[in-house]
């Protein structure tokens, strides 16, 4: 492969993640829920299954989401050493138990936001008031819902839109060296 092939894949792939960011990602999850037939017949049958699809879209998350993502990823902890042990299935079924409802909470987080924060305006002031409960109903969802496999893919998802490699390169860029500072501490001037 050619520089200029390995150049213009490069572009699509910048492209397309571009896009993916610029559009978000749906998803979908099959909920089944019983409910009564109509009528008054109804009331002393048996309930008949329902199989809904609910449809979920992840949007490039704002600060404010970034920063409860980033909160909920640090708390998981993953012991590299006891996952090459002999004992693989028996750590990973702990891992499991532990932190598959954390897992949940950062795909409901993902999806609701800034929808999270109910803005209310009293004068010149905005209050943001948590959504909790809804949260935690999603979380809820999630928890029962997605599998390992979509999990995977889920979390891959996220961490694309989540653009984390913008945003250090945010960071980088406001953190350059800055006018204001000292000469003795900018590289030039240690020449």
């Amino acid at each position: 492969m050619t520089e200029e092939e390995k150049l213009e894949k490069l572009n699509r792939e910048q492209n397309e993640l571009r896009l993916l960011i610029g559009q978000g990602v749906t998803f979908d999850v099959e909920i089944k829920h019983r409910r009564r037939k109509p009528g008054f017949r109804g009331f002393f049958q048996k309930r008949e299954v329902i199989t809904e699809t609910k449809v979920y879209s992840i949007q490039e998350p704002t600060l404010a989401t970034l920063d409860r993502l980033s909160a909920l990823w640090l708390q998981i902890e993953i012991d590299e050493t006891k996952l090459g042990d002999d004992d693989y299935l028996r750590t990973a079924r702990t891992l499991a138990n532990k932190e598959a409802r954390r897992l949940a909470e950062i795909v409901a987080i993902a999806v609701m936001g800034e929808d999270y924060y109910n803005v209310t305006f009293n004068g010149t002031t905005c209050r943001r008031i948590e959504r909790k409960t809804e949260l935690r109903d999603l979380t809820s969802l999630f928890f029962h819902t997605v599998k390992p496999s979509q999990l995977l893919t889920l979390a891959i998802l996220i961490s694309n839109v989540s653009n984390l490699g913008d945003f250090v390169n945010s960071m980088r860029l406001m953190c350059a060296t800055r006018t204001s500072e000292q000469e003795a501490t900018r590289i030039e001037a240690q020449d």
